[in-house]
């Protein structure tokens, strides 16, 4: 797991965000959910990137107790088959980028 806070007073646009990931050869999806969202405990089989572009998405890591909140321009880079939950925090929704390297077809999550 990795961690990389977006520490410039300005915060990134979604096509610059989107720019740097695809240029790492990630696969890139954008994702919005409401205030009050939940996401239990799940792991993916893939590492998976997620970087926040508008408001606050929080990520917690139970094996480890670790809690993450992050804001615009934030990173957040997990390993392959981590269990973490996410919930939005704040009164508004929040947008970010989720990425990949390609699925393959056969994957079950």
């Amino acid at each position: 797991m990795r961690l990389t806070r977006w520490n410039k007073e300005t915060t990134p646009s979604l096509e610059a965000l989107r720019s740097a990931l695809t240029g790492e050869g990630l696969v890139v999806s954008e994702w919005t959910d409401p205030a009050g969202t939940v996401y239990p405990v799940h792991t993916h089989e893939y590492p998976e990137v997620r970087i926040v572009v508008h408001g606050q998405l929080r990520i917690g890591l139970p094996e480890t107790g670790e809690e993450f909140t992050l804001t615009p321009g934030d990173r957040l880079d997990l390993p392959a088959d981590t269990p973490h939950w996410a919930d939005v925090m704040g009164p508004g929704a929040v947008v970010y980028l989720s990425a990949t390297k390609s699925v393959p077809m056969n994957s079950k999550k």
